[in-house]
């Protein structure tokens, strides 16, 4: 019988999954406080020596461009690449080998790079959302999966081939498991302390009844039912009935407008050079 998932045992399935990256809630905080400077980003960055690696990388390749010298100074390297590169560099490195490692199934690391691309996109136009915390709750919003993965791999596998056939996701991850992934996920990321936002927005990005806590939660929502419209990745389970409506209304959106069909093929872009 497959293990029920209840809340006491999401400390448990924490310490089963890849570590999550301990710079993620610090560059959260720097978002929420405004405090991003260089050198708050190069402070996170000396945390993790893959990260420190990848900024060095990046900039070593510009000074070669320009016939200079490659530098191992990090400060320097940060202050080269900006800062808009720099939080890239920070939350694509901590957060892609907890998802890539954590499932070890493809679909599920692509189809989370995709929903995070969009809804980095989508938050760029609207007034009052953060593209970098927008891209943080886009790659996490499927984490809760992670946990089935963890309790009974097998089990959720057959739940996901059931869902090809009626769309019913969520209505069999609760049947099987207690709790449907949205919810997991909710309470894994509450477990690692992120912010309010983040868990309402991974929590609701299923729900079309209208009622939204913050933008955030509404571009997320958006985000993961453009992203399976648009079949990035390409998969059966990307079955779209409808668009949430009152998602685009909420956020001041409408397909009419130009920025939309620019946003679409941004995205479509972006989500084939990260998988290349």
């Amino acid at each position: 019988m497959t293990t029920r998932i209840t809340p006491a045992l999401i400390p448990d399935i924490a310490t089963r999954l890849p570590a999550f990256p301990r710079v993620v809630p610090e560059l959260l905080d720097r978002l929420q406080s405004d405090t991003i400077s260089v050198d708050s980003l190069v402070h996170i960055a000396r945390q993790d020596s893959v990260i420190a690696a990848a900024i060095l990388s990046a900039a070593n390749g510009l000074r070669r461009l320009r016939a200079q010298p490659d530098t191992a100074d990090l400060f320097a390297a940060a202050s080269l690449i900006g800062t808009n590169k720099l939080k890239q560099i920070i939350v694509r490195i901590g957060l892609n080998k907890l998802l890539s490692e954590g499932s070890g199934q493809a679909f599920f690391f692509e189809h989370s790079l995709a929903v995070a691309i969009v809804s980095q996109e989508l938050a760029q136009l609207v007034p009052g959302v953060s593209p970098d915390e927008a891209y943080i709750a886009g790659i996490l919003h499927d984490i809760g999966q992670l946990a089935y993965f963890v309790v009974d791999a097998e089990a959720y596998r057959r739940v996901r081939h059931q869902a090809i056939g009626d769309g019913q996701l969520l209505a069999h991850e609760a049947a099987a498991f207690g709790l449907d992934h949205a919810e997991v996920g909710r309470l894994l990321t509450s477990h690692w302390q992120l912010p309010t936002s983040i868990l309402q927005a991974i929590g609701r990005h299923h729900e079309t009844d209208g009622i939204w806590h913050s933008k955030l939660e509404a571009v997320i929502n958006l985000a993961e039912t453009l992203s399976r419209a648009l079949d990035i990745p390409a998969s059966p389970h990307n079955r779209v009935l409808s668009l949430n409506a009152a998602a685009l209304d909420y956020l001041g959106l409408n397909w009419a407008m130009p920025e939309m069909a620019d946003l679409i093929g941004r995205s479509r872009a972006r989500f084939t050079y990260a998988c290349s």
